[in-house]
């Protein structure tokens, strides 16, 4: 059994998008459309390029990034030091440390040991087995990237699913696959550390109103702060997922003994807890101890950077183990989004595009989300949910302003709702992972991600009209 090669783009298409990306950028610079200054015509025409390079996926995140850097200083009204600056970011520097941390939890065999230990006891039957893997992921993209996630157990799945001697439009083997993917994206939204698109839209709050005395309350999202206000939403869509988990799984005839005799032996193989395990773990907890008590008011970048401190003093990591598995291309696509969003603020670019937007009549700020909500649900299907939130949340943080929304609302509810992805395998390496399998195939995931999406809608929207204002929003 294998993965299926990923089909590279030809010369002849990467000319093309070129192209219509340099097409893209005259004819927003020069469209007579609202009354945007010079600069801002200037930061719109990027941002539109930037829209639809995410959205065609012809290069690299980080290629994308640079192209941003390239051309937002063009016009010679965005200085350059000033683009190069919001690298500094906190939320840059946070979900960097929190990468460099996942790797020893890696390559220690930690992660390994706590999935095979729990999906060998809890997995006795085809539904048990598979629901075993979707709580494992989900709890495991609470605390580390939903990438890492998919990828750590993937070879656990395979090698489960290849033991069961099961076809290859086997229900067992779907069922298997995406408990995996489904438990790791919405386990991902419960915390800012399980995806990049939550500290990427803390980043972009941040800098928007830094400035800004009116907003300065709302600015600021600390860790268990951004986990009180999503947490109904995680546990609600676990529960519809975990139902669709049991349906998939229900009466297959996978032979779940031989999947179970061959956990035993890899129990047996990784034989006793290590020393470097128990350090990591040690590390591990006490920097999330230390995120969730302190991360307010010591900065979740500063703990995450002692975390990484401890994991170097302590030789449970090393660089050339980080260098291979830290996202370095995450760091250029986080800085180019934050300094894209803040041009489109400086030069007035999201305030017209908002005005352009208010035309259209809307007078409901619970209206307004729930647009927000839907648009980035439907973004994030077509592009990288980072991605999306970098091109949505520029103009809701404005929007929010015209309303009277509390900017942490508006924060919220699109990195929430560009995490639920179901569908298609563009937005995230999890769903990538699994269609590529010769298990999973893209109609499949795309029929049962419908429901699942529509239900995130409605829970978001639920939570927006009921919950969050009992923490204070509006």
């Amino acid at each position: 059994m294998h993965q299926k090669e990923m089909e590279l783009p030809t010369i002849p298409s990467i000319f093309l998008c070129v192209l219509a990306a340099v097409v893209i950028y005259f004819v927003a610079l020069y469209l007579p459309v609202g009354h945007f200054s010079e600069a801002g015509k200037h930061a719109f025409a990027v941002f539109c390029v930037a829209a639809f390079l995410w959205i065609s996926n012809i290069f690299p995140l980080a290629v994308t990034g640079i192209i941003v850097l390239f051309l937002l200083p063009m016009s010679g009204d965005i200085f350059s030091q000033d683009v190069y600056s919001y690298f500094g970011n906190s939320a840059i520097f946070f979900v960097l440390g929190a990468f460099i941390l996942a790797s020893p939890v890696m390559r220690s065999g930690l992660s390994k040991r706590f999935a095979i230990t729990i999906i060998a006891k809890f997995g006795t039957g085809s539904k048990r087995l598979c629901m075993s893997i979707f709580v494992l992921a989900s709890i495991m993209a609470f605390f580390i990237s939903e990438h890492a996630v998919a990828a750590m157990l993937l070879p656990i799945v395979l090698e489960i699913v290849t033991a069961a001697n099961v076809r290859k439009k086997s229900r067992f083997a779907f069922a298997a696959y995406m408990a995996m993917a489904w438990g790791a994206m919405i386990g991902g939204t419960a915390t800012l550390l399980g995806g990049a698109r939550a500290p990427l839209a803390l980043g972009i709050l941040q800098d928007t109103f830094a400035n800004n005395a009116q907003f300065a309350h709302a600015s600021h999202i600390g860790f268990i702060q951004w986990s009180i206000w999503v947490i109904p939403i995680v546990l609600i869509m676990l529960a519809l997922a975990s139902v669709c988990v049991l349906i998939a799984a229900h009466n297959t005839g996978a032979n779940i003994q031989l999947a179970r005799e061959t956990l035993m032996a890899h129990k047996k193989q990784i034989g006793k807890i290590t020393k470097r395990e128990i350090l990591t773990l040690i590390v591990v907890l006490f920097t999330i101890l230390l995120w969730v008590c302190y991360g307010t008011a010591w900065g979740l970048d500063w703990i995450a950077f002692l975390g990484v401190i401890m994991a170097f003093s302590l030789r449970i990591t090393n660089w050339k183990e980080v260098e291979k598995d830290v996202q370095w291309g995450i760091v250029l696509m986080y800085g180019s989004a934050i300094a894209l969003s803040v041009a489109l603020r400086n030069t007035g670019a999201a305030a017209e595009m908002v005005q352009i937007m208010m035309r259209l009549g809307i007078e409901s700020p619970l209206v307004v989300l729930i647009l927000l909500v839907v648009l980035a649900a439907i973004l994030t299907e077509i592009m990288s949910n980072a991605a999306s939130v970098a091109v949505l949340l520029p103009i809701g943080l404005a929007l929010a302003v015209e309303y009277g929304i509390d900017p942490r609302v508006v924060t919220i509810a699109i990195a929430t709702s560009a995490g639920l992805t179901f569908m298609l395998p563009v937005s995230t390496p999890a769903m990538a992972l699994v269609v590529q399998s010769d298990h999973v195939k893209i109609h499949q995931a795309m029929a049962w991600g419908v429901g699942l999406k529509l239900a995130g809608i409605i829970v978001i929207t639920l939570a927006m009209a009921l919950y969050w204002p009992l923490l204070g929003a509006f």
